[in-house]
């Protein structure tokens, strides 16, 4: 747990009446991070509305798709978001097009207006949005590693096996009719 991010109850934040920043610095359990999260982030109760922006950064590190090896990948997030707070918005209660679900800053989200906001799952769902699908470490990758010993010299090498699909190639061959029985 993110020291000083514990959640606040909405009712809390409106009886505020400002925004409530929070100062962002440690590691989350759910994020293996190399750096320490830090930034800010700040949530206004706006009737309605709960607005939220943030700025956070932070290096984790990865393992590479093609090549297994590992590569640190550094997290930045500038974001703004509006959450509604209630049921779903319709249409009569959303005028303005800054809180239309169908653009892309627009409502995302919804809150119960009795419940509360965590601030540290936001910072870890932005986080968590800004790593890659496909992890690839760049350019200089030298793609899947070689076999390393020497095979004959008539038969091009051939790639490693990769131990994570070990259990494929047992299944199939526990499917493969015995060899020393004649075809039909």
């Amino acid at each position: 747990m993110i020291p000083g991010l514990e959640p606040v109850a909405l009712r809390e934040l409106q009886a505020l009446g400002q925004p409530r920043v929070w100062e962002v610095d440690g590691t989350h359990d759910e994020l293996a991070s190399l750096t320490p999260i830090r930034g800010r982030v700040c949530a206004e109760h706006r009737g309605n509305i709960l607005e939220v922006e943030g700025s956070l950064s932070t290096i984790i590190c990865l393992r590479c798709d093609r090549c297994l090896g590992h590569f640190n990948q550094e997290l930045n997030v500038e974001n703004r978001e509006l959450i509604w707070l209630g049921s779903d918005p319709s249409d009569a209660n959303v005028s303005t097009p800054e809180l239309d679900a169908a653009v892309p800053e627009g409502l995302m989200e919804c809150l119960d207006p009795r419940g509360r906001f965590e601030p540290e799952r936001w910072v870890f769902e932005q986080l968590s949005l800004q790593m890659s699908v496909v992890n690839f470490c760049g350019d200089h990758c030298p793609g899947p590693p070689l076999q390393t010993s020497t095979p004959a010299a008539s038969t091009p090498p051939t790639p490693l096996k990769d131990p994570r699909w070990q259990a494929l190639r047992d299944l199939q061959a526990s499917m493969q009719p015995p060899s020393d029985q004649p075809d039909d």
